[in-house]
């Protein structure tokens, strides 16, 4: 088990690798053939990581590039960085600085900024390298970030944390006496993580869940340009 971490890292640790399965081999934790912990007792420090992702296409937003944290390095590479999203994994590999590759459960895919249609303006999102649909993960540990000027300064924009602290949701529950309750929960409470996919050309949104839905509407709020 590792051990040389700290206590955030730790924690992040004891997350995913209840959610995915990793393997070991000769001493090493891999996942997917990447190796990732050295579990032998010269065991470095394990350390999480910060990337940043800019859109390959040449279309602008007011988001200017896409920051995703708690990303695992590789043991014995600076190129290779995993990143787990919603029972997703992101492999990227950064070997050939002008062309960085991203895979998603091993599809190659790129940052992109869409244009989905009149009502719904630039969005940051992965599109697959071989089709147009593309890929609008929500998570804790991704951050849109944008520029300084105009109506979308840091200071304006923060208003997204006022905003979901004023949506409620009305919760149905059964109790112990297999009554039936009502709760009511912020919406940032419910939030966790999740992967949609809307298909190109007409980019209908279909959520199949109703946890999806929640995490695209704090989406929405948190790009603000994105009309759900």
């Amino acid at each position: 088990i590792p051990h040389n971490f700290s206590k955030r890292t730790g924690e992040y640790l004891e997350s995913i690798t209840k959610r995915y399965t990793f393997s070991e081999k000769d001493g090493i934790m891999m996942y997917d053939d990447v190796p990732v912990f050295d579990l032998r007792p010269s065991q470095p420090e394990i350390n999480l990581h910060k990337v940043r992702l800019d859109s390959a296409t040449s279309v602008q937003s007011m988001v200017k590039y896409i920051e995703i944290s708690n990303v695992l390095g590789a043991l014995e590479s600076e190129h290779q960085y995993l990143i787990f999203i919603a029972g997703n994994t992101l492999l990227l590999d950064s070997s050939d600085p002008n062309d960085m590759k991203i895979r998603i459960n091993k599809i190659a895919v790129e940052v992109a900024t869409i244009f989905f249609n009149e009502a719904i303006s630039f969005v940051p999102c992965f599109k697959y390298a071989d089709s147009e649909d593309v890929i609008l993960f929500a998570s804790r540990n991704i951050h849109y970030l944008v520029d300084q000027g105009g109506q979308f300064c840091t200071d304006y924009y923060g208003m997204k944390h006022e905003l979901i602290e004023c949506i409620y949701s009305e919760e149905v529950l059964v109790d112990l006496n297999d009554e039936h309750i009502f709760k009511k929960y912020k919406l940032s409470e419910l939030l966790t993580e999740s992967k949609t996919v809307i298909h190109y050309p007409d980019y209908l949104l279909q959520v199949p869940s109703r946890q999806q839905l929640i995490n695209l509407l704090d989406f929405a709020i948190y790009v603000r340009n994105v009309s759900f």
